[in-house]
């Protein structure tokens, strides 16, 4: 079980470079995954994304990657034809004007086509080097989600603990709620018809009441969600969106519960089950 969230940074430095691979998780619905590399890396931007990708199935990513060099990377030549071809175009100049042809190099630095310059180093080159660095910058990565995993899942464990108290509590207070229901109703016909009541009549009215206010069935399907969310827990691995969806499962439920309740025990019950489930999904959507 993993955390979206985490930091990771490595550092690598020879003879020839100084590598800083930096690696940031944040939540995300989908796997993004962003990187910052200096232009001349682009070859191998492909290959460093596989490398995130076998490891994060989900969350926001970003890579970035510095590069210092610390011996001579460029290869510069001069364009003698361009030179050549750029004085004999200010000379030209100079003799129609009728001016002496005086200029130095200033003159000539101001055109563009003079160099060319080259990278000795190529892309193969440059992933080599970084490579094991961001190998090792994952594994970093990695660590620091599931440590934050694990902390998330022992208190996703004590909202749950908080959750299934509550259900013993409202399953406690089932045969009250069906004797408050029976009392308020026969009271009720008793009240309006008085010695014309019909008995059969108006206890065939509280039973379907009795049906229709019954929350056993809401009570068995919370403790089946409860049940599925900790397995999945056990289960482990990328359970982000199941988790999600259960908590979705699990606030349906304690909200039937509660449109039927006629008791304040109850609906304080229900208030804690929904403030233990916004617990619950605030937790599940750090997940990966």
């Amino acid at each position: 079980m993993k955390s979206m969230t985490g930091y990771a940074v490595r550092e690598l430095q020879n003879e020839t470079v100084a590598l800083a691979v930096e690696l940031k998780g944040y939540n995300n619905r989908y796997l993004d995954i962003q990187l910052n590399l200096p232009p001349y890396l682009g070859a191998i931007e492909q290959e460093l994304r596989s490398m995130v990708t076998e490891l994060v199935a989900r969350g926001r990513v970003e890579l970035t990657v510095r590069v210092r060099e610390l011996a001579p990377d460029l290869a510069v030549r001069v364009d003698e034809g361009n030179a050549k071809q750029y004085a004999g175009a200010l000379r030209s100049l100079a003799s129609a004007a009728g001016l002496l042809p005086e200029f130095g190099l200033a003159e000539l630095l101001q055109f563009d086509g003079l160099f060319h310059v080259e990278r000795k180093r190529d892309a193969e080159f440059y992933l080599e080097q970084v490579r094991p660095v961001l190998g090792e910058a994952l594994e970093e990565f990695d660590e620091s989600r599931k440590r934050e995993g694990q902390a998330m899942a022992a208190d996703l464990r004590r909202q749950i603990e908080r959750i299934e108290g509550a259900v013993d509590q409202i399953e406690n207070q089932v045969p009250r709620l069906q004797e408050e229901i029976q009392t308020t109703v026969l009271g009720r016909f008793r009240e309006l018809l008085g010695d014309a009541l019909d008995e059969n009549r108006a206890y065939s009215e509280v039973a379907a009441l009795l049906v229709r206010y019954s929350i056993n069935e809401e009570l068995a399907r919370l403790r089946s969600h409860v049940a599925g969310f900790t397995q999945t827990l056990d289960n482990g691995g990328v359970l982000g969106k199941k988790l999600d969806f259960v908590c979705q499962e699990l606030n349906r439920e304690v909200n039937t519960i509660a449109s039927k309740s006629y008791l304040t025990e109850v609906s304080q019950r229900t208030i804690e089950i929904k403030d233990a489930i916004e617990n619950l999904r605030e937790q599940v959507r750090n997940l990966e």
